[in-house]
Parts: C-alpha cells; sequence; structure tokens
C-alpha cells in the first residue's frame, strides 16, 4: 500500500466530505432539538440535506459531463438535469419561506455545513504539511 502524503485530493475526498457532513448533522441536529426546539433542529436538518443534496448533484453533473466524445444529446441532458436541480431547490426556498416554524439562522447553519467540513479539512490537511515540515526541516 502506497503512502499518502499530508496534502492529497484524490477520489475518496468528497466521500469523505459526505460521511463527515452526515455525521455532524446528525450530531447536531438533537442538539439543536433540545436546546432550541423542534423548528431549529428540522430547520437544520433541511439545510443540511439541501446542502448535501447540492454538492451531490454538482459531482454527480460533472462526473457526467466531463467525458471524453460524450455526446452533445448526454450534455443538453445533463444540462436539463442541472436546470431542474435549481427550479426544485428555489421551489424549496420558496415553500420554507412561507413556513410559519422555519428558523432561519439553523437553516442556514445546515446549508453551510458541507463548506465548513470542507474547511476543516483543509485546515487539518495544512496542519499535516506543517508538522510534517518541522519534523523533516533542518534546525
Amino acid at each position: 500500500m502506497a503512502a499518502r502524503v499530508p496534502f492529497e485530493i484524490d477520489d475518496r475526498f468528497l466521500l469523505q466530505v459526505y460521511r463527515l457532513t452526515t455525521v455532524l448533522a446528525l450530531i447536531t441536529m438533537p442538539i439543536l432539538w433540545a436546546v432550541y426546539g423542534l423548528p431549529a433542529g428540522l430547520s437544520f436538518a433541511i439545510g443540511s440535506l439541501l446542502s448535501l443534496s447540492a454538492i451531490l448533484s454538482l459531482e454527480f453533473i460533472i462526473r457526467r459531463m466531463v467525458k471524453p466524445g460524450s455526446s452533445p444529446g448526454t450534455k443538453r441532458w445533463l444540462g436539463f438535469i442541472a436546470l431542474g436541480k435549481y427550479t426544485i431547490i428555489f421551489v424549496g426556498f420558496y415553500l420554507l419561506t412561507k413556513a410559519n416554524w422555519l428558523n432561519v439562522y439553523a437553516l442556514a447553519a445546515g446549508i453551510g455545513l458541507v463548506q465548513v467540513v470542507i474547511i476543516l479539512k483543509a485546515v487539518v490537511m495544512m496542519i499535516g504539511i506543517l508538522s510534517k515540515n518541522n519534523s523533516t526541516g533542518t534546525k
């Protein structure tokens, strides 16, 4: 098995982001529910699902579109899927804003969860690089 360098982004990076986002959402949602009530926990869960589904669908579309020799029909079909995704997101946001129980702050925190996970992973990678440089550097 090949040794991994501290700064390496491969196919498993997004899988790790998905898993860590899911774990953090499953931990944070009941805490918000217990402290701030059901609307906050539910709003955070919806925001997390929106954010996670957006990055999942983006990965799906990019992996299908960035292929050598793909037909123009395939690209049109995937463009239609992308347009449909944003239509669903806008309709979902419209319906959420009409809900009386929505906690906007918890929804925003849930939407930002994927970005927070990616930033945390970047910080961990940078710490790995700095600690490796410090342990092998000249004194």
